[in-house]
């Protein structure tokens, strides 16, 4: 986006998530912003073009008048080419056999289980940059919701898709201090037999927070731990309690064969993942002096 020369947000607001704190697009760049709502065009970007209507029909017109213009590739080509230099250097975590799992390997194999038309939902920060990034779907039937600030959303929210959607196998991916925020809607689920796989990124703490913390600690008394890490926690027991089948994996060879088994049941399953909690989610990029 940053070396377009012409960047569209159909159905898509200008906050500070989307454009990594409006600095991508850089401010100056033209902007065509459609959205039903008129009090969003325009509301970040001062070079924005606004298009109101439903983003879906005004597509559809905006295809209509355009035509069908002879393409120049180039841009499509070089942008290509830094998402397969990207991802040639994810390969090796997304491969990784390492235990505790490494969270790559974990959206690498999501990516594989995941349902033509299965519905992934995420909960914020980590998790949502760590599905965002890692777990690829495939455009066409899958669906993915994710949080934007709420911790602990992902899982209470899985159970409302899998009621708007009962037919959709659902996937919910959830850090273990996430899932403690809605642990009792278990029971919900059991009792109203709500079919959900439930992915607990299980590290005995919050990793996100793990770097600032430590520095906020710097040399002063006391033990970072006390705040950011707890557990360790086996969710596949609590949920057996429940009265929800629970797995446990340990071993990266373990995830595919667990995920598989979980999505053929027709019931309420927690798969919960021992993974590495120092691997750091993927950092947004950002050009030099930004």
């Amino acid at each position: 986006m940053h070396a377009a020369d012409l960047v569209p947000f159909v159905g898509c607001d200008t906050g500070d998530q989307v454009t990594h704190d409006w600095r991508i697009p850089a401010p100056r760049t033209p902007i065509v912003q459609i959205d039903i709502d008129p009090l969003e065009l325009g509301r970040s970007y001062a070079t924005t073009l606004g298009l109101m209507g439903d983003p879906k029909a005004t597509l559809a017109r905006l295809v209509e008048a355009i035509g069908k213009p002879e393409r120049d590739h180039r841009y499509a080509d070089w942008a290509a080419g830094l998402m397969a230099e990207w991802r040639a250097g994810m390969a090796p975590y997304a491969t990784s056999d390492a235990a505790p799992i490494r969270v790559e390997r974990l959206c690498a194999e999501i990516t594989a289980a995941l349902p033509e038309d299965g519905i992934l939902l995420a909960d914020t920060g980590f998790s949502g940059i760590w599905t965002g990034t890692c777990v690829e779907l495939n455009g066409a039937g899958q669906s993915y919701l994710r949080a934007a600030g709420s911790l602990g959303w992902a899982f209470p929210a899985s159970l409302g898709a899998k009621l708007a959607a009962p037919r959709r196998k659902v996937v919910c991916f959830s850090g273990d201090g996430a899932f403690y925020y809605h642990l009792a809607e278990l029971e919900t689920a059991r009792r109203c037999g709500i079919a959900t796989v439930t992915v607990v990124n299980n590290n005995s703490g919050f990793g996100q927070c793990l770097p600032e913390i430590l520095n906020l600690q710097g040399n002063k008394p006391g033990h970072p731990e006390q705040i950011m890490r707890f557990g360790p926690t086996d969710f596949a027991a609590v949920a057996r309690s429940f009265g929800v089948h629970g797995i446990r994996v340990e071993q990266p060879g373990e995830i595919g064969p667990a995920l598989r088994r979980a999505l053929a049941m027709d019931e309420p399953v927690v798969v919960d993942v021992v993974t590495d909690i120092e691997p750091r989610a993927p950092e947004p990029w950002l050009p030099e002096g930004a």
